[in-house]
């Protein structure tokens, strides 16, 4: 599904189904906000529906150390938000070890804070990719 698809009511849609995440993730990232690195975070309540506005990071190096990565993920992680859909922008794929990384430490800080983790997804030039997903239902 792609942002097109979206269903009006999309703003009152649980995120809980891959598809319907994946397609919102697509619409809140711009081809600008991809080519600047952003992180995006859409925190949601405990039914999945977003809070809004979501949270972008623009500029996040990818390529940042462990600590460094982990510290700022618990940062966010401590905003207590029920359920949270995380995504990892840039121009072009980050590669598969750089993903892996992030999407470990984005696990362990959001598990940590008592937060359900929906989905978890790679966006560039006009895709949106998932890293991982919750099973509808779950």
């Amino acid at each position: 599904m792609s942002f097109e698809d979206l269903p009006q009511d999309w703003t009152a849609v649980p995120l809980t189904s891959p598809r319907v995440a994946g397609a919102v993730v697509d619409r809140v990232l711009s081809e600008k906000l991809r080519a600047e690195d952003t992180l995006l975070l859409i925190s949601c309540d405990e039914r999945g529906v977003a809070y809004p506005p979501p949270i972008l990071i623009s500029e996040t190096d990818w390529q940042a150390d462990g600590q460094e990565r982990r510290e700022m993920l618990e940062v966010l992680a401590a905003l207590g938000v029920p359920s949270i859909v995380v995504a990892f922008s840039s121009s072009r794929p980050l590669p598969s070890g750089v993903v892996d990384a992030w999407h470990a430490d984005v696990d362990a800080a959001f598990a940590a804070a008592g937060t359900r983790l929906l989905g978890v997804f790679t966006a560039w030039s006009h895709t949106v990719r998932p890293v991982s997903q919750v099973p509808v239902g779950t």
